[in-house]
């Protein structure tokens, strides 16, 4: 005849530690300090590794945007006005570091001559720019 017992998990009801004595002891997690993202602002937080490990990576400085010579010159009009550019007969000169334009890019058509310093330029719009008179130091 098979022998008829009550589980242990039911006999400890309403026990704390069901006889496994601390919460620690039992916990089978050696010294992890928590699960998930716990501790990650106090005692899992390094000024170098967040999320366990994963390497921050600072972003590099902004170089400045970039802009397709479609929008170019309703862009020299604006930065015109507020005097972050020049104008010298009827040519724009456009400083990358003054007016934080970082590259300028070939979409688009353009129709005023414009001269470029510190600024990156591809190869298309170096080619527009050139074919109407412009310069690209």
């Amino acid at each position: 005849m098979v022998v008829r017992r009550s589980k242990k998990t039911n006999k400890l009801r309403g026990q704390r530690y069901h006889g496994k004595g601390n919460t620690k002891n039992r916990r089978g997690a050696g010294v992890r300090g928590g699960v998930g993202r716990a501790g990650s602002t106090k005692h899992k937080f390094s000024k170098y590794y967040v999320d366990f490990g994963t390497k921050i990576r600072l972003k590099p400085k902004n170089k400045g945007d970039s802009i397709n010579l479609s929008e170019l010159e309703k862009y020299l009009n604006t930065k015109l006005e507020k005097k972050l550019i020049e104008k010298n007969n009827e040519i724009f000169v456009v400083d990358g570091k003054k007016c934080s334009l970082g590259k300028i890019l070939g979409r688009g058509d353009i129709n005023i001559k414009v001269e470029t310093k510190n600024i990156k330029v591809t190869q298309n719009a170096k080619e527009k720019i050139e074919a109407i008179g412009g310069k690209i130091q």
